[in-house]
């Protein structure tokens, strides 16, 4: 029976891809944490403040504050999903979920994806 609970199969239905990019505030231009990992529809945030329940944050990623504000992807979020480490620095994780991002938006995040699925082609 122990081996059955341990044998779990994949439920996601989207591939993810793991990445390492800043996630700011579009208000505040202020650092929120970081995209661990992407998908078309949404991504997982490290960061260590906790992003509020129950509202729509908007972010941006994609690029560094220095980039052209064009290279940006600008959009909503909503956190569906979060956990956090028992450690006595505190890392919070929220699963966002992209809220219905213009189709030029999506054409960047698949871009973005694109570049990262050929990345790990490669290696």
């Amino acid at each position: 029976m122990l081996s059955s609970l341990l044998k779990t199969k994949e439920q996601r239905k989207l591939k993810r891809f793991s990445v390492r990019l800043k996630v700011y505030s579009q208000l505040t231009d202020q650092l929120l944490g970081y995209a661990e990992n992407l998908h078309i529809e949404g991504m997982m945030i490290s960061s260590k403040v906790p992003i509020h329940k129950n509202q729509e944050i908007k972010i941006w990623f994609g690029a560094t504050k220095d980039d052209k504000k064009l290279n940006r992807i600008f959009l909503s979020a909503y956190k569906v999903w979060d956990s956090f480490t028992d450690t006595d620095e505190r890392h919070y994780y929220s699963g966002l979920h992209f809220v219905s991002p213009a189709e030029e938006t999506l054409d960047k995040i698949q871009a973005l994806l694109h570049e990262l699925d050929d990345t790990t082609a490669a290696n």
